[in-house]
């Protein structure tokens, strides 16, 4: 028997426990579900167990349950900004479809899975201004207050008021913005193993339509400038202190770049594209080429803003990937 084989008898028969504890709680489970087709790459391998809340209720209960099993699990939101390993993903998926949201005078409540461009028209339509960069972020709530995504100057930072969680340790509680560590594309739920089941923003009253003006700019720049016709992940590096990754990989001559499916997008070089046919090993081949030339041409070694999810390898697979979805 393989390494490889040995390692997959535990988590069959957690999953096999899983099995029979979602059917005795009326939680439907798919198997071996396609999650590529979640997400705007549209690359990689099924995951185990895929299941779909609709609420920020059923979202802790599939993750209790999981856990109750032994099964890692993780959150998926739009699926943006991941990319998933041809192998898959072991363990349990769940699809967050909580998009329950609430505008009380300048402050909204927005549970993890409301669209990010949800949350920036129905502001804009109650002239509350501070949000309008988030319509150039493709994901969730969730990812986004995770990831501290921004655009065009602004970021979650800016905006979030408290965000709820959950966590196995501590179950659901509420943290303030000082709380969330906050740094560029970055927060402490990436490490802390805490789910991000909501948050609420604060913002500010202004004119309906300069707010409408602002946010069509943005909406038309960034249509302009990415490659939102062909399946990719959204940004591919960090921009680095001072400086924008793009310009960094574009004067290293690498737009057009392809390995196999995947190349770097000659719109704009911090993304990478794929074929319909893709395959995530020539995402992650590109990307690392990428790395490499722009560390020789330039003497800078660019971060990864995307996550690589799955089972990429015998130390990869679940040991990251749980915290690496959770609200993406």
């Amino acid at each position: 028997m393989t390494a490889s084989a040995r390692r997959s008898e535990p988590l069959a028969e957690s999953l096999a426990h899983l099995d029979r504890l979602a059917e005795e709680c009326g939680i439907r489970l798919e198997h071996a579900f396609p999650v590529a087709t979640l997400t705007t790459l549209r690359v990689g391998g099924p995951v185990d167990r895929l299941a779909t809340a609709a609420t920020v209720d059923e979202l802790i209960a599939a993750l209790a349950l999981a856990h109750g099993a032994g099964v890692p699990a993780g959150v998926l939101g739009k699926g943006s900004d991941i990319v998933v390993a041809d192998a898959g993903i072991r363990g349990l998926v769940v699809r967050n479809r909580a998009d329950e949201m609430v505008i009380d005078g300048d402050l909204v409540r927005a549970a993890s899975g409301v669209a990010m461009a949800t949350v920036v028209k129905r502001c804009t339509a109650a002239a509350l201004t501070g949000i309008e960069f988030g319509i150039s972020i493709p994901g969730s709530v969730g990812g986004a207050v995770w990831a501290n995504a921004g655009a065009h100057g602004g970021e979650m930072k800016d905006v979030v008021l408290s965000v709820d969680t959950w966590s196995v340790a501590k179950g659901v509680a509420t943290m303030a913005n000082a709380a969330c560590a906050f740094g560029y594309r970055d927060s402490r739920f990436k490490k802390s193993g805490e789910i991000v089941l909501g948050t609420v923003i604060e913002l500010a009253g202004g004119d309906a339509d300069d707010i409408a003006a602002r946010v069509a700019a943005s909406r038309a720049q960034r249509t302009a400038t990415q490659p939102l016709a062909d399946q990719n992940a959204g940004s591919v590096f960090r921009n680095p202190p001072g400086d924008h990754a793009g310009r960094l990989i574009d004067a290293a001559g690498l737009k057009g770049f392809r390995i196999g499916t995947a190349q770097v997008s000659r719109l704009h070089a911090n993304f990478i594209i794929v074929d319909r046919t893709g395959s995530a090993a020539d995402v992650r081949g590109v990307g690392d080429h990428v790395r490499r030339v722009v560390a020789d041409t330039h003497g800078v070694e660019l971060q990864y803003e995307i996550e690589f999810v799955g089972e990429w390898g015998p130390a990869d697979a679940w040991a990251t990937a749980t915290s690496r979805l959770a609200g993406v």
